[in-house]
């Protein structure tokens, strides 16, 4: 009897503890993100050059007043400290501050502030600018390639096929008149005119194409290419932008009237 007494208790302990331990979950899994989380660092993702002043920000939902911050390396140490006292102003429910530091030696580090919110930032490069810039200049062209509309597409890991087709046969529109919220005063008059848009980048502007925005794209692209022929140009390697410029002038082309 002793034995399956002591079963019966053991059995209910665990019930016990069980259900407390499901109450507790439950309790910690409503707990609003935002009540553990009163302060964030940002960084830049890019990184920061070498021997070159950076700035990174700290958004805190209060005061950090007699706070300081510090730039950590790889193993911890702390390279850099200054007290966070250049507040910019606030965003939303935020008040932020300015955190600028320089660092010499290349490497990963972090920001970590202590004050009455705490806050430590992602891990960031301090590197120099060929290595920092280089891979956002390719990541930037890859966006390009993956998003063309039309038949000439890029075959990648993310475009298996071409899009849009039907943009062969788009309804031309007079322009249309707007109000002072940018809303369309009445109705869009077509001219029964139908022309081949197919082509260019489908988010090259919203996720329709603007003749303005595309514009844009391919202006910015061409001065790239001209004034920076090692970083976006014939020198460039990987990071070539000429043939990507050349298809977005292909569809600006088309787009002209021919009145």
């Amino acid at each position: 009897m002793p034995r399956n007494s002591d079963c019966v208790y053991c059995s209910e302990s665990f019930k016990s503890c069980v259900t407390t331990l499901l109450a507790t979950l439950l309790m910690l899994f409503f707990v609003p993100p935002t009540a553990a989380a009163r302060a964030f660092v940002r960084v830049n993702q890019m990184g920061y050059e070498v021997g070159a002043s950076g700035r990174a920000y700290l958004m805190s939902s209060g005061s950090e007043k007699g706070a300081s911050f510090s730039v950590l390396d790889a193993s911890g140490t702390t390279i850099f400290s200054a007290p966070v006292d250049n507040l910019l102003g606030s965003w939303g429910a935020f008040t932020v501050y300015g955190l600028d530091f320089r660092i010499a030696i290349a490497g990963a580090y972090s920001i970590e502030v202590n004050g009455p919110f705490p806050a430590t930032s992602t891990n960031f490069r301090i590197d120099l600018a060929r290595k920092l810039y280089s891979p956002g200049v390719a990541n930037a062209l890859n966006f390009y390639q993956n998003e063309r509309d039309g038949e000439n597409f890029i075959r990648t890991r993310l475009r298996s096929a071409p899009g849009h087709l039907n943009d062969k046969n788009g309804w031309v529109f007079e322009s249309p008149e707007f109000d002072s919220d940018d809303l369309i005063l009445g109705g869009l008059q077509g001219t029964g005119e139908a022309i081949d848009a197919s082509g260019g980048w489908w988010d090259a502007g919203d996720y329709l194409k603007f003749v303005q925005t595309h514009s844009y794209a391919v202006a910015l692209m061409l001065i790239g290419i001209r004034d920076f022929p090692k970083q976006m140009g014939a020198g460039a390697g990987s990071s070539n932008f000429t043939n990507e410029a050349l298809f977005g002038l292909d569809w600006l082309q088309k787009m002209w009237t021919k009145q």
